[in-house]
């Protein structure tokens, strides 16, 4: 698959890509811990999920399906943090994915510190921003959304990775993602768990959650999470994964996003973030409020030399789905699907 490119070129026909500083006067230090991103955790896990290598690698590497709620809750704070913090904490995030590889179901290779795959992880955090404001806020104006993937390619730069996938304005991300879901994103098994299996068998509880009160509870928690997973997805995106979604639905979901902005509006403003930007917000003055010292990740030991696996990945890339495919599974990914214990 070809990566749209967006930056201008110099003279000499080398990419000139445009960035934004991140700090107190940015819009991703304002805005990228607003708790209405919280609303967005699934659609983002869903349009992660959907590449074929980071799907494969929660298949093979995690344990996302044993733990959901853990996994999300030891990486979002971390990749929140990121924003804020030095190069330090986001070479550490990046590191952690060095073991992270293997084999697709076509036989290709996937790594996941290769710079596209990576890329799209990023990509997701970053229009995740301007996507929670669209649906429950006041949309960004064109020259902030731009401002927005600008200040992403300076959050990009924080990891040491190629530039070589980079976008650095907001109609090539929006290009990029349509042609990510025409030719590349795909149903697989790591989607189906989250929206389909975990809607009906029950799955390990949160920390702290009782197990005998998660049993009473899992069903009016999950199910309306889902559902409002189903209503943050775009039209094409639930077209791949069969996903229902009726007037009625919309209707619903347009009634709960403007309870939302509403109530968002009264709300004192640092309850309107979470942690750890909230503090970091805080400690830097914009806002009022009681700084909590944010959790430290341990750094990456896990054996290899991440340098040396950049190099390795930077190699490996996943094919385009060929004309006429529509990135679902066929008979043999249902069979897949099902061995792995997805009844769908």
């Amino acid at each position: 698959m070809s990566t749209p490119v967006s930056a201008d070129k110099s003279k000499g026909g080398k990419r000139e890509i445009r960035r934004s500083p991140l700090g107190p006067d940015s819009l991703l230090w304002k805005w990228g811990s607003d708790n209405r991103i919280q609303l967005l955790r699934g659609y983002t896990g869903i349009m992660q999920n959907m590449h074929p290598a980071i799907g494969q690698s929660l298949l093979d590497h995690s344990k996302f399906f044993e733990e959901p709620f853990a996994r999300l809750e030891r990486s979002t704070p971390q990749i929140i943090m990121s924003i804020y913090d030095d190069e330090g904490l986001s070479k550490q995030i990046r590191d952690y994915h060095t073991t992270i590889k293997g084999t697709l179901r076509n036989g290709e290779r996937y790594h996941s510190m290769n710079p596209e795959t990576f890329w799209w992880a990023h990509a997701t955090f970053v229009y995740r921003v301007i996507y929670a404001q669209e649906l429950f806020g006041t949309p960004f104006t064109h020259e902030e959304k731009d401002q927005i993937v600008r200040e992403g390619v300076t959050w990009w730069d924080k990891y040491g990775m190629s530039e070589r996938p980079v976008i650095d304005n907001y109609d090539d991300l929006l290009a990029y993602m349509d042609e990510m879901v025409e030719t590349v994103l795909e149903r697989n098994e790591t989607v189906d768990f989250a929206l389909r299996t975990a809607r009906e068998e029950m799955i390990t509880p949160p920390d702290g959650v009782p197990l005998k009160v998660w049993k009473v509870i899992w069903k009016p928690v999950m199910r309306p999470v889902i559902w409002l997973t189903y209503g943050t997805l775009p039209e094409k995106e639930r077209r791949i994964l069969g996903l229902e979604w009726t007037k009625r639905d919309q209707k619903r979901f347009d009634r709960i996003a403007k309870l939302v902005k509403k109530v968002f509006e009264i709300l004192p403003e640092d309850k309107r973030y979470m942690e750890p930007g909230r503090s970091q917000m805080i400690k830097h003055g914009m806002i009022d409020g009681k700084y909590k010292e944010p959790r430290n990740i341990a750094p990456y030991n896990n054996g290899g030399d991440p340098e040396e696996e950049l190099k390795a990945a930077d190699g490996i890339t996943v094919s385009a789905r060929k004309p006429g495919e529509t990135g679902t599974d066929g008979d043999d990914g249902v069979a897949a699907r099902r061995a792995a214990g997805c009844p769908f």
